[in-house]
């Protein structure tokens, strides 16, 4: 049996292309359509990951309506994955995606935390150490947020 959440990215064609953040300096900013809770993978074996207490390890899938296109039916959507952890830069600057994200949300003094309909922009700023050997440095990320703006023109509702 699926959960309507699966049921819904299949109806609507998911969640849009992951953004590589393929170079440092690489960024991408866009309004917030999607927000989703799961669980992370492990990278080698691809399996469910989890903390050695036996609970999941999450992260937040969020995607971005973005001006970017790669050709005419890119719709621009595009998705980061946002992660935690606590890292020391070893070149450039940053933290997780994850407290990249919080700490930019706190700056804006959104009072509700992140939202549908809020900018959110973030760079590949950084690296630290690669967590296991044979493995490539951790990505660290500087972010930027704006909440939404709602309005309502009065003039129409007379």
């Amino acid at each position: 049996m699926t959960n309507r959440d699966e049921v819904n990215d299949f109806l609507m064609g998911g969640s849009g292309k992951a953004f590589e953040f393929a170079n440092m300096g690489d960024s991408v900013s866009g309004i917030i359509t999607e927000m989703k809770k799961q669980q992370q993978t492990d990278f080698q074996s691809g399996a469910p990951a989890f903390w050695p207490s036996g609970e999941p390890k999450m992260m937040l899938r969020v995607t971005l309506q973005t001006e970017l296109q790669d050709d005419e039916n890119d719709e621009g959507y595009r998705t980061v994955y946002l992660r935690g952890g606590n890292f020391t830069a070893s070149k450039g600057k940053g933290t997780s995606g994850l407290v990249a994200v919080k700490d930019a949300v706190k700056r804006s003094g959104a009072p509700d935390g992140i939202q549908l309909g809020g900018k959110l922009t973030m760079q590949y700023s950084g690296e630290a150490p690669a967590p296991a050997k044979g493995m490539n440095p951790a990505k660290l990320y500087t972010a930027a947020y704006q909440p939404p703006v709602y309005a309502v023109e009065l003039d129409d509702l007379a």
